[in-house]
């Protein structure tokens, strides 16, 4: 029994510190009730909030009632992570989970129901806009060389997104210029990217500060890019299924956020892919609104190019399968039963990829053999 004793002693502080470890959290809740019709919701209104930094965010407001009557309000998570989002939350300490909060209401009379938070009009009465970080924008090449913090971090985020410093812009905090302003000679500083581009707005970097070892401050830093990208805008409607022509389009240049260049087509990339949804004159093009187009249909006849010691061999087959450039298919020779595979390299071509040969490519299959 003593062991047994000791033993849970010695896991109990363990178990404590990996608790701690897990950051703050945010949990929805399923259902609450207000006494007041026309009362502001908050977030700590419809979320149970573990930790002091979950506490702070405690009155974000997300909503009025304004008047919604007995019949139950709905707010779902993702509306609840958005305006987290716009608050400048930083991910990196804090988890929210949950699905959706019902919110009723004490008071009988009806009304429009609970109202999304908009941007401040004085001219039309509505719920007031949660506070938010006051923010400066600078452009990268004004900055980057500085040798300050603020100079390291924009070269960081150039390098990161793979973009020039006179195509990008960066929003700031004000309330941290003292700190990005500091020298970087100024002791021994520590600094760490916390998140990656391709899943958020805003990059997140932990700043840590030493001196002769001695740890002096943590602060951590959230940055909102843009980068000005050129994108593919649409002259003419595209029916769905037709394929979209560098004649359709027209480049056009747009400051935007990592997330949205990423899913963004490039002019030069247009290559009479099809479209997946019938697509309105001045669309910009984003990757989901096209398909490769099918280069290889089955029953076609492809020409087979092979690499065979130091000659480029061709023969022709018939497709038993379609497929799109880079797919393999299935292809069968004159009226033999074996098959075999080939990789799509242009329509109505492909290539057999021997083992323990190079691929030969259509350029190779062209010029006949080689010594």
């Amino acid at each position: 029994m003593r062991r047994m004793t000791n033993r849970l002693i010695t896991l109990v502080p363990g178990l404590l510190t990996a608790s701690a470890a897990l950051g703050d959290s945010i949990v929805l809740l399923d259902t609450v009730q207000v006494a007041n019709a026309d009362s502001t919701i908050r977030l700590s209104d419809v979320a149970r909030l573990d930790g002091d930094y979950a506490a702070q965010l405690g009155t974000l407001e997300l909503g009025s009632m304004h008047g919604a009557g007995t019949e139950p309000l709905e707010l779902h998570i993702g509306e609840v992570r958005s305006m987290l989002d716009e608050h400048g939350v930083h991910w990196g300490r804090i988890t929210l989970s949950g699905r959706t909060v019902r919110i009723r209401s004490d008071a009988s009379r009806t009304g429009d129901g609970l109202l999304a938070m908009q941007p401040l009009d004085t001219a039309v009465p509505g719920p007031r806009v949660a506070p938010r970080r006051a923010m400066q924008r600078i452009h990268a090449d004004a900055v980057i060389d500085q040798p300050t913090l603020r100079g390291w971090l924009s070269r960081r985020i150039a390098t990161v997104l793979d973009v020039d410093a006179d195509r990008l812009q960066l929003d700031f905090s004000i309330d941290q210029n003292e700190l990005l302003d500091t020298p970087l000679g100024n002791g021994q500083v520590e600094i760490k990217l916390l998140n990656s581009p391709l899943k958020s707005n805003r990059l997140e970097f932990e700043v840590r500060r030493w001196n002769d070892g001695t740890p002096l401050a943590r602060d951590l830093v959230s940055i909102a890019p843009t980068v000005r990208t050129t994108v593919s805008r649409l002259r003419t409607d595209v029916p769905r299924g037709r394929p979209v022509l560098s004649e359709h389009v027209e480049s056009v240049e747009q400051w935007m956020s990592p997330l949205e260049r990423h899913d963004r087509i490039a002019p030069e990339s247009i290559d009479g892919r099809a479209a997946t949804v019938r697509l309105r004159a001045g669309t910009l093009l984003r990757t989901r609104d096209l398909k490769q187009p099918v280069l290889v249909q089955r029953g076609d006849a492809v020409r087979v190019s092979c690499l065979v010691g130091g000659a480029v061999m061709t023969l022709r087959a018939t497709a038993e399968s379609s497929g799109v450039a880079g797919d393999s298919i299935t292809l069968r020779k004159g009226r033999e039963r074996e098959t075999f595979t080939a990789r799509i390299t242009a329509r109505g071509e492909a290539v057999l990829e021997l083992d323990g040969a190079e691929p030969a490519t259509v350029a190779d299959a062209s010029s006949g053999a080689r010594p």
